[in-house]
């Protein structure tokens, strides 16, 4: 393999560019934890409080640097949307110095891939959304790399972020783009 593509560690843990994805998902320790509270307080993320207690505990992917420090963290939120269907709602949080060429979508694809045949214990989501708050992804090569990565355009919540869905069903016939994508808020379950 060279040196850009995922390489299985053990597990469901990968390695990309020097970089480790350690798969934590409900399964993360009161530790690891602390060291995401800790990346997003000290990064500057706008994380805080319950929503930061809460996020915590939603991790995939904790992504550490070749020094094995904390450089970033995939979550996934339950939601419903309006329509009753329900998804896994993924952020993604790097830290400024470890944005690097690929890195973003490596770890937004391992998530997906990962949650794609994940039996969760409480109700199985048909699908993932990435709602992207971060305008640098709304820009046109942005968009072409997510449509390159499988994911499926749904239009703009109220807030003008871009919305793209991932459907786990392989015959995609899960949902139509909601109507109004702006009045199909998700709603967390956790």
């Amino acid at each position: 393999m060279n040196a850009t593509s995922l390489e299985p560690v053990s597990g469901v843990n990968l390695h990309f560019n020097g970089y480790l994805l350690e798969n934590v998902y409900l399964r993360i320790t009161e530790a690891q934890r602390a060291e995401i509270l800790a990346l997003w307080h000290n990064e500057d993320s706008g994380l805080q409080g319950a929503d930061a207690e809460r996020s915590s505990r939603e991790a995939v992917f904790l992504v550490r640097a070749a020094s094995s420090e904390l450089a970033g963290v995939s979550t996934v939120a339950l939601v419903r949307l309006k329509s009753g269907q329900r998804f896994y709602s993924f952020s993604l949080f790097l830290r400024k110095r470890d944005r690097v060429p690929n890195l973003m979508i490596t770890v937004c694809d391992a998530t997906r891939d990962f949650l794609r045949t994940f039996k969760h214990p409480v109700s199985q989501p048909v699908g993932m959304l990435n709602i992207n708050e971060n305008r640098k992804l709304m820009r046109p090569g942005a968009r072409r790399v997510f449509e390159r990565h499988g994911y499926r355009y749904w239009g703009q919540t109220a807030q003008g972020e871009d919305v793209w869905v991932t459907e786990f069903e392989e015959n995609g016939q899960l949902g139509k783009v909601p109507s109004d994508i702006s009045q199909t808020a998700p709603r967390n379950e956790g």
